[in-house]
């Protein structure tokens, strides 16, 4: 089932088996302390209470193998939140064959400050006005990644990645949403990401699996085996996750109840494009999920015209969605989980996820 492939059933209940960390933990509570515990190499780190990282978004950049085991949790009854501060997984500068592996994220809630982001545009930014990149957590060429029980909200790219070649990832129990501020923000300042600009209120963006075609489940030799489980997405959600992995969605609540209309300050629509995007190269299992009030449930975006996928969907439940839904094109067969797992069933799936996502309580 590809390289690298867990073979034993995991505690996740997908891909991963990550422990993390078995160092002692060092507990920060503020952005110099985390800055320290970071330039020490501490494996073990635990955020105690909020943490500001400045009013333009840090990134703490993990991006060789002496990361390997390494554990950010957020201490519980301190309400851990992690405000303008991105953690990136990336080991992409690596030789080919080597990954940063076993990797735990949990119990930490990432978050942007609107009234910061609205004020980085023009050549405060990058020449030309390029906005930000700020996500809450990036996986890049990891393997064996536990990612659990945070939420995230209002950042200004994706809330969460998982890209180049990454492998046996779980992430589960999460809440990813935007919040009505960041959906009706005036000013709403035009950024531009990739060439083409765009105003910040419209992303709304959740998820991505696979940065492109070519870093895909089929194309990018067999990686990206992804397990969603348990997670609510929503509300406010303008479109995605757009997976191009291997992955196995299910559990998961899909949660439009906001149905925004109309457009925001900058002209543009509010209305949710797609709820769960097949993606190039993509072997998707979407079962037993619940989509309340979604648009384009499941729908099919690819790179290129012709790309391969294969989609299969079972036992979900839809209440009130509008548009169109993907048809499946595969088999049971061409999916071969090396987990059990266990599925909610019906209207139980909306109250049972969000009871457990998000932080401990």
């Amino acid at each position: 089932m590809g390289n690298g492939v867990v073979s034993a059933d995991t505690q996740t209940g997908g891909f991963s088996n990550a422990t993390g960390s078995n160092q002692n933990a060092v507990i920060v509570k503020n952005l110099d302390q985390l800055k320290n515990a970071f330039n020490s190499n501490q494996h073990h780190i635990i955020i105690s209470g909020n943490i500001y990282g400045g009013n333009k978004p840090v990134t703490f950049t993990f991006a060789d193998k002496k990361w390997d085991n390494t554990t950010i949790e957020g201490q519980a009854g301190t309400g851990p939140t992690l405000v303008n501060i991105q953690l990136k997984f990336d080991g992409e500068m690596l030789p080919a064959n080597q990954n940063i592996s076993n990797i735990v994220v949990k119990n930490i809630a990432f978050k942007g400050n609107i009234s910061d982001l609205q004020k980085l545009t023009g050549n405060d930014i990058q020449p030309g006005g390029s906005g930000v990149n700020y996500e809450g957590v990036s996986l890049r060429r990891i393997n064996n990644a536990w990612i659990y029980n945070n939420d995230f909200h209002d950042m200004s790219d994706d809330l969460f990645s998982v890209s180049l070649q990454s492998d046996n990832v779980t992430i589960s129990n999460n809440h990813f949403w935007f919040s009505n501020e960041w959906l009706n923000m005036n000013p709403n300042p035009n950024w531009n990401w990739i060439g083409d600009w765009h105003d910040l209120a419209t992303e709304r963006l959740t998820m991505v699996v696979g940065a492109n075609g070519s870093d895909s489940y089929v194309q990018g030799g067999h990686k990206m085996h992804v397990t969603l489980h348990d997670n609510w997405f929503g509300p406010n959600i303008k479109g995605r996750p757009l997976l191009r992995g291997y992955v196995h969605a299910y559990n998961n609540y899909f949660d439009n109840s906001s149905q925004p209309t109309g457009n925001n300050h900058a002209g543009f629509s509010q209305q949710q494009y797609n709820a769960l995007q097949i993606g190039s190269g993509s072997y998707i299992l979407s079962e037993n999920n619940y989509f309340y009030r979604t648009n384009n449930s499941h729908l099919v975006g690819l790179d290129k015209k012709g790309d391969a996928y294969k989609f299969l969907e079972r036992n979900n439940v839809y209440n009130q969605v509008t548009g169109t839904n993907a048809q499946s094109n595969a088999n049971p067969s061409d999916f071969n989980l090396p987990y059990h797992y266990n599925t909610l069933n019906g209207y139980n799936i909306e109250k049972q996820v969000i009871d457990h996502a998000g932080p401990f309580k």
